[in-house]
């Protein structure tokens, strides 16, 4: 009887794990992204390798300078940031591109998910559901929902979430 909590989040590891495709499309989203802000940011006369996250948020930095109302580019920017964990700094290139675009879903995403780094659950949660509402291709979104509603302890929100993003995953949407 003492393991009867460890049997009912069998299922949801196993959901979990059927979502690791998707980490491969969000590490390949990432990896065109870099690629986009070097492209917006190099001149002929320079050719820099990304080859450490440094140099890749400086040609994103680079790619913002170059192109400020681009929301595309601050949203490259922001993911990039968020993945080397300057949470705040993302936070703030986030609400840049929102002040832009108050509707583009990448952007909300993004915010969402530094809210709910910072602990602002609810606001996370408000948030990522108006980029579902929004997004065409909602995996991350889904994913980042179950991770939420994981850390409330909200087990079966969670799934929901993990369900609905395998979902569209095998639909094909990223």
């Amino acid at each position: 009887m003492g393991n009867t909590w460890l049997m009912k989040l069998i299922p949801f590891f196993c959901l979990v794990f059927a979502l690791a495709p998707s980490f491969a499309a969000a590490e390949q989203q990432a990896a065109e992204q870099q690629k986009a802000a070097k492209q917006m940011a190099e001149s002929p006369a320079e050719t820099i390798s990304p080859n450490s996250f440094d140099e890749a948020i400086n040609l994103a930095r680079q790619g913002v300078e170059s192109e400020p109302d681009s929301v595309k580019a601050q949203v490259a920017l922001g993911n990039l940031l968020l993945q080397k964990g300057s949470i705040e700094e993302a936070g703030k290139v986030f609400d840049n591109a929102l002040s832009i675009n108050e509707r583009f879903h990448d952007a909300l995403t993004g915010k969402g998910i530094v809210l709910a780094r910072m602990g602002r659950d609810r606001e996370a949660e408000e948030m990522l559901q108006r980029a579902l509402i929004l997004n065409p291709n909602p995996v991350r979104t889904h994913y980042e929902l179950g991770l939420l509603y994981e850390k409330k302890g909200d087990f079966a929100k969670a799934a929901t979430e993990f369900k609905k993003g395998i979902e569209k995953y095998k639909q094909g949407r990223k």
